[in-house]
């Protein structure tokens, strides 16, 4: 006697997503957070409800529940009614939520309205920043060989290739200390200078110019004037190097034309 058993299939259904489910990007463009919505969702379920039971149904304090409710409330999405002992909510219908986005549409419609009047002013206060010199400082060595790259550097790619500065025997030795390969790279990217040294020494090295205007030490600063900028090299009553950076188109051009004003009245 042979006995039959039948097969039995197994079949796993996956569930099907809530269709009631909206993302929180979704929520965010109608101007409605994930905690709102949760709470209107509770809300439909529950019909018309107390502020404790709908707190317990989404599982918040009744203080948040209640804030909600009100920014709810606030958005048209839910009404109430007052009895003897408590304060009854209700959901309102679903298609509410599109007059919750077009209301959001309509706001943003008006904002970019009232943008468009303001970026003109707007365009202009940054037409007054540019004016505004930017201003970087440096200290140590290290911070004095980053303007000497900088002043290599913008040059390098500028249309002369050239740079102006007032050059102080006073501090010249430990401006060459900072980066003693300064003038090797600056001969290499083929950029020249123009110097007005100020104090005794100093000698040309290829691709450069020196005039004196005096032979006495009594500035210890270096002034460099490059393409757009100006930087100012000193040191500090320790004999520290410092020195700034100033990024001002006017500022370098004022610079330049002192410069070489008073290059034509020297002699070599």
């Amino acid at each position: 006697m042979f006995l039959v058993y039948p097969q039995i299939v197994v079949i796993f259904l996956t569930p099907m997503p809530k269709r009631h489910t909206l993302s929180e990007e979704t929520l965010g463009a109608i101007g409605l957070r994930q905690k709102d919505y949760s709470i209107y969702i509770a809300l439909m379920k529950l019909g018309t409800a107390p502020l404790r039971e709908i707190a317990q149904e989404c599982g918040f304090n009744r203080g948040t529940t209640y804030d909600t409710l009100k920014r709810l409330m606030d958005l048209g999405l839910v009404s109430f009614v007052d009895a003897k002992t408590h304060r009854f909510f209700t959901a309102e219908d679903p298609k509410k939520l599109t007059g919750v986005a077009t209301r959001r549409e309509v706001a943003a419609q008006e904002a970019r309205l009232k943008l468009q009047e303001v970026i003109p002013d707007l365009q202009q206060l940054i037409g007054w920043s540019q004016h505004r010199p930017t201003v970087f400082y440096y200290e140590g060595e290290v911070g004095v060989r980053s303007i000497l790259e900088d002043v290599i550097q913008t040059c390098a790619h500028s249309l002369d290739k050239m740079y102006r500065v007032y050059s102080s025997a006073a501090i010249r030795d430990l401006i060459l200390n900072a980066w003693p390969g300064y003038t090797k790279n600056r001969i290499r990217e083929k950029v020249r200078v123009r110097a007005i040294a100020i104090g005794h020494g100093g000698n040309t090295s290829g691709l450069d110019e020196r005039k004196w205007l005096t032979k006495e030490d009594k500035a210890p600063t270096y002034i460099f004037i490059y393409p757009g900028k100006t930087a100012y090299v000193s040191v500090d009553e320790k004999k520290k190097l410092f020195g700034v950076i100033i990024d001002d188109t006017a500022i370098e051009l004022t610079q330049t034309m002192i410069f070489d004003s008073l290059w034509g009245q020297l002699e070599k």
